[in-house]
């Protein structure tokens, strides 16, 4: 036995972040339990019934999890929770969706979770027939009972299957090498999951888009990808043309007048527009198409409206991409239930030290409140003081000097709040892209930074997505969206890209404030992933040098004017 781990009978995994066994059990405690506190050097995990269900989904049995809690455990393991335990991973596969005849579904469980379930009037209401072994419903609830179900502790495994859908034809190029842990992506997708529906988990960097279209190739059906963003979506579309022999034709972006291609590209906020009769016409048009898969291309960030589309895409295998599978809306069960559990994932440090990304060290810098801030922030509301916080004007000159010490090296400067990214990007004299920055301009930007023609650009949430900045070796976050994990570990994402060698992520966090507290919480999903954050003072950056006069970041002409 060794004492690494003290185990609650409510499910808490108090974990001592010191141990020298820490690093070898992180992944395998994280497979079946999420880190939700941090008070070092004690790490705080809780152990789920969604989590259990996520980690029964990729092949732990019940027996690996308490095998691996006691080798660790520094006491015996409370019985309750290892009764919760084998409970809650054995519900994998207890609960079965299969096709009826005439548009049904039949649902098979045990007799004692049948029972249960035609008692419940919500049920009971869409229920057509009960028979010894099954109930059936019509297969337009698929998606409704699916999550109802999950709701009430009872994860579907969901057999039911999919309509016919068109083919196409077209081959991987010569060219295209799938590194290792993609083709085995691609074959626990296709091969290890009951109904070629999951989610696949893989860092920033790491080529989530090559697995999809690896996934695309071995179907060769009709395929519908959704994405976050215009910028990424362009991006999918320059990436199957360019690792496939699909013709340009048959991979377009989704046009409201035209049919759809072979391949179609969308974005999340095309699928929610409204006309003006409040209707959502795209939504509309393309749920009525015949797709055979369905990719939803950062899914932890799928608007909680997409799950409708979800819901009504049931017919579709369904392929969720992401690099965090944590919603800070508590909706990690719709996805779950919509999408499909976590088929594969791969630890963000196995792939670092196997070089497929790069290094980065994590620096926190503590950066004090001064003069009147001081008293405005004692006296604002609780909202108010995170704002105060985030726009600390001490930061700019932070900023300024990081930027100096890192002079030749590609910076991304990132933050929340407008007002303060705007009054560094003038400081550092560099461009500032926004959501309501021009595509054509966004792109001639990100152009000039790929090519280190640029070498600083201040970016707002839209660092957050799927942006192909591979050259970016230094990233300084000024501002974040309260406790988001997943906006952490997508804007560190930005860093990892092999071509960037060593990446170094600073964020700035004003001292004594509510921001040190978001700022550990935001933490969470990457000390989870093995990344550890060194703390700095203000002054150690302050002090090293002169304060610059001047800071060259646009190194070419062509940049926009307010650069």
């Amino acid at each position: 036995m060794i004492a690494l781990l003290y185990v609650q009978a409510d499910g808490a995994v108090l974990v001592e972040s010191q141990h020298p066994a820490y690093d070898d059990a992180r992944h395998t405690l994280s497979s079946f339990a999420d880190l939700t506190q941090r008070i070092d050097p004690l790490h705080v995990y809780r152990i789920q019934p969604v989590s259990l269900w996520q980690a029964a989904a990729l092949g732990y049995s019940a027996r690996d999890i308490l095998g691996f809690l006691r080798t660790y455990s520094a006491h015996p393991l409370p019985f309750s929770l290892q009764q919760r335990i084998v409970e809650e991973t054995g519900k994998w596969g207890q609960t079965v969706l299969q096709r009826g005849a005439r548009h049904r579904m039949v649902l098979r469980a045990t007799r004692s979770i049948l029972d249960n379930l035609a008692l419940d009037p919500e049920i009971k209401s869409v229920m057509i027939d009960r028979t010894k072994d099954a109930l059936v419903f019509s297969d337009r609830h698929r998606a409704w009972l699916k999550r109802e179900l999950v709701a009430r502790g009872f994860p579907v495994l969901d057999r039911v299957g999919y309509r016919d859908a068109p083919s196409i034809t077209f081959e991987l190029r010569q060219e295209t090498v799938l590194r290792p842990y993609q083709q085995q992506a691609i074959e626990q997708f296709l091969t290890h999951t009951s109904d070629q529906s999951g989610v696949v988990v893989l860092p920033c960097g790491a080529g989530k888009t090559m697995v999809a279209i690896g996934i695309l190739a071995r179907l060769q059906m009709y395929a519908l990808v959704l994405t976050p963003s215009h910028a990424s979506a362009e991006q999918w579309r320059r990436e199957i043309l360019k690792w496939t022999n699909l013709p340009a034709a048959d991979v377009r972006m989704y046009e409201p007048d035209a049919p759809p291609a072979p391949v179609t590209i969308t974005t999340y906020q095309r699928l929610t527009t409204h006309n003006r009769a409040g209707e959502l016409p795209h939504l509309a048009a393309l749920t009525a198409c015949p797709w055979g898969i369905v990719v939803y291309d950062e899914v932890h960030m799928l608007p909680a409206p997409l799950f409708r589309l979800a819901a009504d895409l049931q017919s579709a295998r369904r392929l969720g991409l992401t690099a965090t599978l944590v919603r800070e809306d508590g909706a990690e069960g719709d996805v779950f239930s919509l999408i499909g559990p976590k088929c594969f994932e791969v630890p963000w440090r196995q792939l670092e030290h196997a070089g497929y990304l790069a290094a980065v060290r994590c620096v926190q810098v503590q950066v004090p409140l001064e003069g009147d801030q001081c008293t405005e922030y004692a006296v604002a509301s609780a909202r108010d003081q995170h704002r105060l916080a985030a726009v600390n004007p001490v930061k700019e000159e932070v900023v300024e000097h990081l930027v100096h010490q890192h002079v030749g090296e590609s910076t991304l400067i990132i933050g929340h709040y407008l007002t303060s990214l705007q009054s560094v990007a003038k400081r550092l004299q560099c461009p500032l892209v926004t959501g309501q920055t021009p595509q054509e301009e966004r792109s001639r930007v990100f152009e000039l930074f790929r090519r280190r023609e640029l070498r600083c650009v201040a970016l707002s949430r839209v660092a957050n997505l799927a942006i192909d900045l591979p050259c970016a070796s230094v990233a300084i976050q000024i501002s974040g969206l309260f406790g988001s994990r997943q906006e952490e570990a997508q804007r560190l994402g930005r860093l990892l890209r092999p071509e960037s060698e060593q990446g170094v992520f600073y964020t700035l966090v004003s001292s004594g404030t509510v921001e040190e507290r978001m700022a550990t919480r935001r933490q969470l999903y990457l000390v989870e992933q093995g990344y550890t954050y060194e703390r700095k003072d203000a002054e150690e950056v302050l002090l090293p040098a002169l304060k610059p006069e001047r800071m060259d970041c646009c190194e070419t002409v062509g940049v926009p004017e307010h650069c």
